[in-house]
């Protein structure tokens, strides 16, 4: 009746399998980059480094709140306008909030931010900047996650059918429960280590709050994306490579016992992407201004988001792409999807693992 991201049961080999060659890498990738994000805090907040030159041009993300544009040769320019309903944020006391509606409008020719409003408040580019992400990485990426058990098959039985996906189901399976389980209990040592306020340990858990809601929410309908295809890249992409995908899983389809399409589609391809566009669009966590009298805390949690969680783990020993995967439908996928974007389809990958 709706989303989940934390209710598929693995056998116990295979979560241990999971918590001595994932949660290591995993752990140590984020305890490495929250060490050189509160070397780089120190010296940006003495003045001796600064961050990267940011021009604030909208790229390739959030496209299912796309809702309208204006119409062609309309004196106001090329403008697209994204729109959030119910939209959850953290405020500066670290409780959870909803507004009524989150709207952001940007030009479709420039690729820059035109103006944005949240309920009554007006809010500048800065501002916009931390709020799209945080909705990214509470409210949005989580879809993907939750959407993502229903394209998994973590029966035993299929060892012997399809191991390869069996393995990527696991995998899966095991991230979604870091991810929402286990992410919480992370807080406390970047509380302790100055990286985030103390009120983001609040019984309340309002990034829990926030997780919640965006499962919640569900998935919007989103079919006039396709206006965006002459516009992003990554939608043009996507649309193309979704039928693809589908195409290639119907001949596959004996591979795949007990899978939906739909969700795997979403737990792979989209999940991945979501990740490398994030890692892409966002190149210096400093951009997210901390001191922000209204939005400060979730740029805190942002920083170390963007740091410790988006890029690959290292060390991984098995195979994640669908690139070089040696399975025939990953393999087919890959082939025809890098005639379309080659950069995207490299990073395409066959769990979540990130």
């Amino acid at each position: 009746e709706e989303l989940d991201m934390d209710h598929v049961y693995i056998p116990f080999f295979d979560f241990l399998w999971g918590f001595t060659f994932i949660g290591p890498f995993s752990y140590m990738l984020w305890k490495h980059r929250t060490i050189i994000l509160r070397i780089r805090q120190f010296l940006y907040k003495r003045d001796l480094i600064k961050p990267m030159e940011c021009d604030y041009e909208a790229k390739q993300t959030q496209a299912i709140h796309y809702y309208a544009r204006t119409k062609e040769g309309n004196e106001l320019g090329n403008i697209a306008g994204f729109f959030f309903a119910n939209f959850p944020y953290v405020d500066n006391e670290c409780n959870f909030q909803v507004a009524d509606l989150f709207a952001v409008d940007i030009d479709l020719d420039t690729k820059r931010f035109v103006k944005a409003k949240m309920d009554d408040i007006n809010l500048n580019a800065k501002e916009t900047m931390t709020l799209l992400w945080f909705n990214t990485i509470a409210a949005q990426h989580v879809k993907l996650h939750a959407m993502a058990n229903w394209g998994v098959n973590v029966d035993e039985a299929l060892a012997d059918v399809n191991p390869f996906f069996r393995q990527s189901s696991v995998v899966t399976v095991l991230y979604n429960f870091f991810g929402y389980t286990s992410f919480n209990g992370f807080f406390k040592t970047w509380v302790d280590e100055g990286l985030t306020s103390p009120g983001w340990l609040k019984p309340e858990k309002p990034f829990v709050q926030a997780l919640k809601h965006g499962i919640k929410e569900n998935v919007w309908q989103h079919a006039q994306i396709v206006d965006l295809t002459k516009h992003s890249e990554f939608v043009n992409f996507i649309v193309q490579v979704r039928a693809i995908f589908f195409a290639e899983f119907q001949k596959h389809k004996d591979l795949f016992p007990g899978t939906d399409g739909e969700a795997m589609f979403v737990g792979t391809i989209l999940h991945s992407l979501d990740h490398s566009l994030m890692d892409w669009n966002l190149k210096d966590p400093l951009w997210l201004d901390v001191d922000d009298p209204r939005f400060g805390k979730m740029a805190e949690l942002g920083r170390v988001v963007k740091v410790g969680f988006v890029s690959d783990i290292p060390g991984l020993y098995f195979h994640k792409r669908y690139k070089g995967s040696g399975h025939p439908f990953y393999e087919a996928v890959y082939r025809k999807a890098a005639k379309i974007n080659k950069k995207f389809a490299d990073v395409m990958d066959t769990c979540i693992i990130k």
